[in-house]
C-alpha cells in the first residue's frame, strides 16, 4: 500500500512554524482496511512516542517509527488536524470534522479570521438533496 500524508490545515505560515509538508511511504507484508489505516495513523501522529503508554498496538507503533524516520528535520507538529488528508493508494481522504471523509465527498470551509489564524478548517461530507 502506498501511503502519503500531508499536514496543510494550519496553512503555509513558515514564519510562525506552521507549515505544509508531505510524507510518504509503502507498508508491506499487511493489508488493514483503509479505515483501520487512516485511525492508526492518526492515533500515531497524535500520540507520537507516547503511543505505548495509551495502549497502542505493535502497527500503531511501527507507523509511528515510520513516519517519524521521513519527517523533516524543522517539522514540530505532527498532530493530524480537520484539514490535513492521508492518501491511500490514490484515494485521499480528508480529516473532517468527525473522522474521515474521501475528499470527492467532501465538503471543506475556510473558516478565515477565526481563531486569529485563517485557516481552520470544517470538513463534512456532502449532503446530496
Amino acid at each position: 500500500m502506498k501511503v502519503k500524508i500531508t499536514w496543510k490545515a494550519f496553512g503555509n505560515k513558515v514564519e510562525q512554524g506552521r507549515f505544509v509538508s508531505s510524507v510518504e511511504f509503502d507498508i508491506y507484508d499487511t493489508n488493514p482496511s483503509h479505515e483501520v489505516l487512516l485511525n492508526a495513523i492518526y492515533k500515531a501522529t497524535n500520540l507520537k512516542s507516547e503511543l505505548a503508554d495509551f495502549g497502542a498496538n505493535a502497527f500503531e507503533i511501527y507507523l509511528w517509527n515510520v513516519i517519524e524516520a521521513r519527517l523533516a528535520e524543522d517539522r514540530t507538529h505532527t498532530s493530524l488536524s480537520i484539514g490535513d488528508e492521508i492518501e491511500i493508494d490514490g484515494q485521499v481522504y480528508v480529516c473532517s470534522d468527525f473522522g474521515w471523509v474521501k475528499v470527492e465527498d467532501a465538503e471543506i470551509k475556510c473558516l478565515p479570521g477565526e481563531y486569529g489564524i485563517g485557516a481552520v478548517f470544517s470538513v463534512t461530507e456532502k449532503v446530496n438533496s
